[in-house]
C-alpha cells in the first residue's frame, strides 16, 4: 500500500483526491480536516477533525474530533471527541467525549464523558462521566459518575457516584455514593446522602457557586441553540418561561437547568452546545419529590447567557 505523508491541509486535500489504495499520514504540527471515508494516521502533535466514516489513528499529543461512525485510536496525551457510533481507544492522559453507541477504552489518567449506550473500560486513575444507558467497567483508582440508566462495574479503589436509576456493582473497597433513591447499589462502601429541600442546599450539594444571589446553571442545546422542544437560548439573551407554574410540576412549567454542562446531556443526547445561564437563587425551585434531582427550574435567566464547553469554560465567540 502506498504511504502518503502530508504536513498541511492543502497537501491532505490533494492526497484525498487520489483514488488509489493508500495510507495517509499526517505529520508535523498542523491542523487537519478530513471528510468522507478517508483513513488517516496522525503523528506528532497534529490536530485532526474527521467527518463521515473516517478512521483515524492519532499518536503523540494529537487532538482528534471524530463524527458519525468514525473509529479513533489516540495515544500519548491525545484529546478525542467521538460522535455517532465511533469507537475510541485512548491511552495515557487522553481526554475523550463519546456520544451515541461509542465504545471507549481509557487508560491511566484519561477523562471520559460517555453518553447514550456507550461502553467504557477505564483503567488507572481515569475519570468517567456516564450518561444514558452507558456501561462502564472501572479498574484501579478510577472515578465514575453515572447518570440515567448507566451500568457500572467498579474494582480496586475506584469511586462511583450513582444518579438517577443507574446500577452499580462494586467490590469490597470501592466507595459508592448514592445520590438518588432509584440508583441500585450492590457491594462496595455505600454512602447515602440527605434529602435536598432548598435551592441553597441544591447548589451546595452540586458545588454550584453563588455570587450576589446568582448561580450559574447550564443547558444542553442543539446546533441552533434550541432545546429538543424548540425553545431558543440564544447567546447574550435572557429568556423567560412563557408557562411558569411557580414550581409546582417537576417537568414543564418553566426553564430547566443542570448544575454542570455534562449533566445537562442526560436530558438531550443530541445536544452539541452548552449554555451558561445566570439564575437568581431565590427564583430557583427544587421539586419536593424529584424523579430527576440533577435539575431544577426557574422562571427566567437573570443575566445574559453565554456559550461554554462541556467543562463550563467560556467560549470566545468574538
Amino acid at each position: 500500500m502506498k504511504i502518503i505523508e502530508v504536513k498541511t491541509q492543502q497537501e491532505l486535500n490533494e492526497a484525498v483526491k487520489d483514488n488509489s489504495e493508500k495510507e495517509i499520514r499526517l505529520v508535523g504540527n498542523g491542523s487537519f480536516e478530513i471528510y468522507d471515508s478517508s483513513q488517516v494516521r496522525a503523528y506528532g502533535s497534529s490536530q485532526v477533525t474527521a467527518y463521515g466514516s473516517s478512521q483515524v489513528r492519532a499518536y503523540g499529543s494529537s487532538q482528534v474530533t471524530a463524527c458519525d461512525s468514525s473509529q479513533v485510536r489516540a495515544y500519548g496525551s491525545s484529546q478525542v471527541r467521538a460522535y455517532g457510533s465511533s469507537q475510541v481507544t485512548a491511552y495515557d492522559s487522553s481526554q475523550v467525549t463519546a456520544y451515541d453507541s461509542s465504545q471507549v477504552r481509557a487508560c491511566d489518567s484519561s477523562q471520559v464523558t460517555a453518553c447514550d449506550s456507550s461502553q467504557v473500560t477505564a483503567c488507572g486513575s481515569s475519570q468517567v462521566r456516564a450518561c444514558g444507558s452507558s456501561q462502564v467497567t472501572a479498574y484501579g483508582s478510577s472515578q465514575v459518575t453515572a447518570y440515567g440508566s448507566s451500568q457500572v462495574t467498579a474494582y480496586g479503589s475506584s469511586q462511583v457516584t450513582a444518579y438517577d436509576s443507574s446500577q452499580v456493582r462494586a467490590t469490597k473497597y470501592v466507595a459508592v455514593t448514592q445520590q438518588d433513591k432509584q440508583a441500585k447499589i450492590k457491594g462496595g462502601v455505600l454512602i447515602k446522602l440527605p434529602t435536598i429541600r432548598t435551592a441553597h442546599q441544591w447548589c451546595d450539594f452540586y458545588d454550584v457557586p453563588i455570587k450576589a444571589g446568582i448561580a450559574i446553571l447550564y443547558k444542553a442545546l442543539r446546533n441552533d441553540y434550541k432545546t429538543s422542544r424548540g425553545f431558543l437560548y440564544a447567546p447574550n439573551t435572557t429568556p423567560s418561561a412563557p408557562d411558569w407554574d411557580g414550581g409546582e410540576q417537576e417537568c414543564g412549567g418553566g426553564l430547566h437547568f443542570s448544575p454542570k454542562p455534562f449533566m445537562a446531556l442526560a436530558f438531550d443526547n443530541e445536544a452539541t452546545k452548552f449554555m451558561a445561564c445566570p439564575v437568581l437563587v431565590k427564583e430557583i425551585k427544587v421539586h419536593k419529590n424529584p424523579s430527576f434531582p440533577g435539575k431544577v427550574k426557574a422562571p427566567r435567566i437573570f443575566k445574559p447567557c453565554y456559550e461554554v464547553d462541556i467543562n463550563g469554560n467560556k467560549l470566545n465567540k468574538g
